[in-house]
């Protein structure tokens, strides 16, 4: 396979709120136990404009986070070169071509939350691809951690395993922590039909409960029903639902009306999941909570078990990711009109087929 000696690259650079374009980028040498991936597909996600306005997660010392680097945290690419003691492993999983999916978060797998198979919450490090460390909005990545490789069946695309990583793995684990209370006669509320509300949709749907979905773009109401809602409004309290009825509230907005909204349809002892991140802070109404009991989680990410299920659950149909594929070059303009609310679904890079 020949490797180019330089790429480009789009990321985060301390100087600007927007995001950069970087030319000539020196493809990395590969160290004796690291890969060097091609980047087969890249999602877009509400946190890159974040990154850009708010800065990179904050890394742990004694690492200091740096100033510049190449974002991009949905991930999904193929095995291009094999560092010298890889390459000698005749029965490793890890041979030139085979297609992987990357865990966002670097876990150690040694800590206390990674030993419980919790290793979207490791103790030990907060580097991220595309958060604080170099990510997939370029065309070849150097993969340091083997860990954060996970193998993709044969009949899942580059680009479905790619937002599979955050747009699908976040609402898998946030529906996993409340699995166990939701029954056919549960009535559920879904905030926010984007990337991952409608991802949400299609995992509540195989547990045979009543969906109700919210969003304020109208235009989402045919995909949202697609999907697996058996009801879609705009506006909530136009339809005939009463306060204090919904059993479980997904919130993929995560701003002070869609709390205001929980508040006032969770029943007694209902359960709200926060996933959204619309707004740094929040006013729950802590009384009104506590007198009805209200058991509210917050989500972010998810494991790598986690992940690799989701990938199975699209391997069997019952996950279809709605991604758009759009010209790496446009990249820019994708961002923009993320923020301006113009995307639908999940947009998707593809960076080496330009």
């Amino acid at each position: 396979m020949s490797i180019p000696k330089t790429q480009f690259g789009y990321g985060y650079d301390k100087r600007y709120k927007t995001i950069q374009k970087f030319d000539d980028i020196p493809i990395p040498s590969v160290g004796a136990n690291e890969l060097l991936l091609k980047v087969e597909a890249a999602g877009l996600c509400l946190s890159d404009p974040h990154t850009l306005i708010g800065g990179p997660i904050e890394l742990k010392p004694p690492l200091k986070t740096s100033d510049k680097f190449i974002m991009g945290h949905e991930i999904a690419g193929s095995v291009c070169k094999l560092g010298s003691e890889l390459s000698k492993q005749q029965d490793s999983k890890f041979k030139i071509g085979s297609r992987f999916a990357l865990q966002i978060n670097f876990c150690c797998g040694d800590c206390e939350m990674c030993r419980k198979g919790l290793d979207g919450a490791c103790t030990t490090t907060s580097q991220c691809y595309g958060l604080n460390e170099d990510g997939g909005f370029q065309q070849y990545l150097l993969v340091k951690n083997l860990r954060t490789l996970l193998p993709i069946p044969d009949n899942v695309s580059f680009e479905d395993a790619a937002v599979c990583t955050d747009s699908v793995l976040t609402p898998f684990h946030a529906i996993q922590k409340v699995k166990h209370k939701i029954q056919p006669t549960s009535k559920i509320l879904v905030q926010g039909c984007g990337g991952l509300g409608l991802n949400a949709i299609q995992i509540l749907k195989n547990y045979n409960c009543h969906l109700v979905a919210t969003d304020l773009k109208p235009d989402i109401k045919s995909t949202a029903l697609k999907y697996g809602a058996n009801e879609f409004y705009n506006d909530l309290s136009k339809s005939n639902h009463e306060p204090q009825s919904f059993d479980i509230i997904f919130d993929f907005v995560g701003i002070q009306p869609t709390v205001d909204i929980s508040n006032k349809y969770l029943k007694k002892r209902g359960t709200l999941s926060m996933i959204g991140l619309g707004k740094f802070k929040l006013v729950m109404p802590n009384y009104l909570f506590a007198l009805r009991e209200i058991e509210v989680f917050y989500n972010f990410g998810g494991n790598s078990i986690e992940q690799i299920e989701c990938m199975k659950w699209i391997s069997k149909g019952l996950i279809k990711p709605d991604v758009t594929i759009v010209d790496f070059k446009k990249l820019p303009q994708a961002l923009e009109d993320l923020v301006n609310d113009k995307v639908r679904g999940r947009v998707v890079f593809r960076p080496n087929k330009l």
